[in-house]
């Protein structure tokens, strides 16, 4: 086994068979995630490796994990989760370990048919959860949902069981606390008494993927996904954009009218931040 540098809450994330270490241009060591032979190598952005794959490709990949019976977890970084990886090395490492990384934004699609490596679409993580659940429904697997307000994942279960009655689905929505101050052992055990096949976890980025990568490996769940406001959308409390309005890539415009305060200084944040680092890979690959 090789220890990567990536530390949270003094706690190491190793690497598992197959995995290499490695060194990215910000100069951090990481452990590389064994790369996908049928879909070929993943498409860097800002030093992120994404799986070129379709939804319907993920879909397959999380199944095999799941029968696979191993600890997996998948990550679906949108600019924002890549913006927050330029200057949070931990993060950044973490993403570049995931087992699957999933392209959750139409700019970044974009993005990689300007550096000349085009994704073949995007993977959003409310797109990929409900063909998840349909899937587990059908092959009998159990589910958790991990965070969200308590009222939330109560109606965003209840959701689920009415279209999916023998689903076996659970869910704990822990206090809201930093994430050196959760109590683990209590998370961990309910989610280990549990046994589920698919753990979704919505703490928000970064917290979520800090979380997973720290304690994936001993929840005995097959696969871990941050899944961000999925749970709000099964639960009803916040619309999707129209279809039209995602597959044209302003879906961001909808969710900004929903969420003013909270999305505008993110959203310019993101948009000042994102165009600089790209700009200069897009120079680099041209050299």
């Amino acid at each position: 086994m090789i220890a990567s540098k990536v530390v949270n809450d003094s706690q190491l994330f190793f690497a598992g068979p197959g995995q290499e270490a490695a060194v990215d241009s910000f100069g951090a060591t990481t452990v590389q995630a064994p790369r996908s032979r049928a879909h070929g190598p993943r498409v860097s952005l800002l030093d992120v490796g994404f799986d070129p794959i379709t939804l319907r490709q993920a879909i397959g990949r999380v199944e095999a994990m799941i029968m696979s019976r191993r600890p997996h977890y998948v990550v679906t970084p949108n600019v924002d989760f890549l913006v927050q990886s330029t200057a949070d090395t931990n993060l950044r490492q973490i993403l570049q370990q995931a087992h699957l990384v999933l392209c959750d934004g139409t700019p970044l699609v974009w993005a990689s048919r300007l550096l000349g490596q085009a994704l073949p679409e995007r993977v959003a993580g409310a797109d990929l959860v409900p063909e998840l659940i349909r899937a587990a429904a059908r092959k009998k697997h159990r589910l958790f949902f991990l965070g969200a307000t308590r009222e939330a994942a109560e109606q965003a279960v209840a959701n689920v069981r009415a279209s999916y009655p023998h689903l076996e689905v659970g869910f704990y929505s822990p206090p809201f606390r930093p994430l050196h101050e959760m109590d683990n052992d209590e998370i961990v055990n309910r989610i280990r008494a549990a046994e589920p096949d698919l753990l979704l976890v919505a703490f928000g980025c970064p917290k979520a993927e800090k979380w997973i990568a720290s304690h994936y490996q001993e929840l005995g769940v097959p696969v871990t996904i941050g899944v961000g406001a999925t749970i709000d959308f099964l639960a009803g409390r916040v619309k999707r954009a129209p279809v039209w309005m995602r597959r044209s890539g302003l879906e961001w415009m909808f969710r900004l009218c929903q969420e003013p305060r909270r999305l505008f200084k993110r959203y310019l944040h993101d948009f000042l931040h994102f165009g600089g680092p790209l700009f200069r890979q897009w120079l680099h690959a041209r050299a």
